[in-house]
């Protein structure tokens, strides 16, 4: 290459260099502009909330009711427990213990009863569906406690309320047992079909 030659490569170079550096400023003013809406867009905003009290009806409250302080306010704040007598300490009733209890027996046990299903049926379901699958069942745990809560008080041979919630949990946990069984069988048998 001649001088000549090489002062044009330099400057097709050196234009080509100037093109892409246009190019990455423009993209980093889309990427900024981008995150901004993404940003604005995620920010939720509560423009006005109006609490009706002749409206609001409590049969029954167990735990803490919190009006008119938001999330953040509820970080900063310790304790707002009414003065109770210790030994008034009541219990949690009887279906938020089971939702507590059979839930957790659903995150530890699920898993491994449908992987143990899967592959005893050879229809392998993968972790996204798995935890679908287990939030699914999750969801379901207060209707399927009520309806065997009707059941125990029909029972005539359980007459209190651990043998009911014995009752209720043997069922339900049965129940979750048959039906991931039921549904890896059957979609297993749609799976051959097609």
């Amino acid at each position: 290459m001649n001088g000549n030659e090489w002062t044009n490569y330099i400057y097709d170079l050196h234009q080509h260099i100037t093109e892409q550096e246009k190019k990455m400023e423009a993209l980093e003013k889309r990427l900024l502009k981008l995150e901004n809406d993404f940003q604005e867009r995620n920010t939720n905003t509560i423009e006005k909330i109006e609490y009706n009290f002749d409206q609001l009806k409590i049969e029954h409250l167990d735990g803490t009711l919190h009006i008119g302080i938001s999330p953040n306010d509820l970080a900063n704040i310790e304790d707002f427990n009414v003065h109770q007598n210790p030994l008034q300490k009541k219990e949690p009733p009887l279906k938020q213990k089971l939702i507590s209890e059979l839930s957790g027996y659903i995150h530890e046990n699920g898993p491994s009863l449908i992987q143990d299903f899967s592959a005893k049926y050879n229809h392998p379901i993968d972790d996204d569906f798995q935890l679908m699958m287990i939030q699914d069942i999750e969801k379901q745990l207060p209707g399927r406690i009520s309806l065997y809560e009707q059941e125990a008080l029909k029972d005539s041979t359980i007459t209190n309320d651990q043998q009911s919630k014995q009752y209720i949990s043997d069922q339900i946990k049965h129940e979750i047992h048959q039906s991931l069984l039921n549904y890896i069988q059957t979609n297993r048998r749609k799976g051959e079909d097609q």
